[in-house]
């Protein structure tokens, strides 16, 4: 029992290297390969996929729970090797490289790769909030600070993409400048959705802290319910 316990604890450790080692390459990789890993790290850290189908979400959320839903009930031993395999199939010396510590994944919802590679004067309000850019959100609604509650092509307001990207600073200059924190798209998601369902404990911590009201969806969805379990006890 005891061999068995320490080969478990060692693969646990060799995960969380992979994990964060990932860090390094994931600028590198496209958005199939991210959905790979991101569905397993949740298999390997959380378990079975038993939340709803956020079938009222834009195409990354959909990709990333189906990504996680394949994978059926896969135990997370198996998951934790079926991700230290694909990392090494990447990178054969990762192990030699990675450095333990630091945030242990990389925001899939980002999938910075999938963007349109756009020039700085081509960029818009919406572009400069999914990088997290405070300082050019800053600077356009300066300019004109009616853009702030005009909706994208997605039907989604520049509160609901800071929320999805988990960047504070983003949304606490869109609420300043006039942002509605309660906010409902077509689908009636606010911004508490998007961070709950995006796994941004911080971000719901500060809207919540702000005064976010957990409302419901079309779906009748609250945030805690599109929510995992860490961020379900603390809506």
């Amino acid at each position: 029992m005891m061999a068995e316990k320490e080969s478990v604890d060692d693969l646990e450790v060799r995960f969380n290297r992979a994990a964060n080692h990932l860090q390094s390459l994931a600028a590198n990789l496209d958005s199939g390969q991210l959905l790979g890993f991101y569905g397993l790290y949740k298999q390997a850290t959380v378990g079975l996929c038993d939340t709803a189908k956020p079938s009222w979400y834009q195409a990354q959320a959909k990709q990333k729970w189906e990504a996680w839903r394949s994978l059926g009930d896969m135990g997370k031993e198996e998951a934790m090797e079926k991700y230290i395999s694909l990392l090494t199939n990447l990178d054969e010396n990762w192990e030699h490289d990675a450095k333990i510590g630091g945030k242990a994944w990389v925001a899939v919802s980002s999938m910075v790769n999938t963007d349109d590679v756009l020039s700085d004067g081509d960029k818009t309000l919406f572009d400069w909030v999914k990088e997290g850019r405070e300082d050019k959100v800053r600077e356009l609604l300066l300019r004109d600070s009616s853009i702030i509650n005009t909706p994208d092509k997605d039907n989604m307001l520049p509160i609901h993409w800071a929320a999805d990207r988990g960047h504070i600073p983003t949304i606490k200059c869109l609420i300043e400048k006039g942002a509605d924190i309660n906010a409902q798209d077509d689908d009636g998601q606010t911004a508490l959705h998007y961070a709950a369902s995006c796994g941004h404990a911080d971000v719901v911590e500060y809207l919540l802290s702000i005064g976010a009201k957990s409302l419901k969806d079309h779906d009748g969805l609250t945030p805690k319910q599109v929510a995992d379990d860490r961020l379900a006890a603390i809506l």
